[in-house]
């Protein structure tokens, strides 16, 4: 998956999935992409692509703690892990 895939994914998700209610694009380049999927005001999942690096980060926050967290590094699976605050 590369950049301009995971923009288009992420828009086609945020129609599709009702509890989704608005998308923030926090940063964008053409090798990487840094956006936040609301579910409400203070719950969001984070989504962080960068091609160069094949890294793909995916966090569930709310109330700014970590509850949840996918991690790829050069293409594999770093780490999954919850967060209990």
């Amino acid at each position: 998956m590369t950049v301009s895939d995971l923009a288009n994914d992420l828009q086609k998700e945020l129609k599709r999935r009702k509890y989704f209610i608005r998308m923030e694009i926090l940063d964008q380049t053409l090798s990487l992409i840094k956006a936040r999927l609301y579910i409400s005001t203070d719950l969001f999942v984070q989504v962080y692509r960068n091609d160069r690096f094949q890294t793909t980060n995916l966090v569930l926050i709310h109330n700014g703690s970590r509850l949840f967290a996918r991690d790829e590094l050069d293409g594999r699976l770093a780490q999954a892990c919850s967060h209990r605050a």
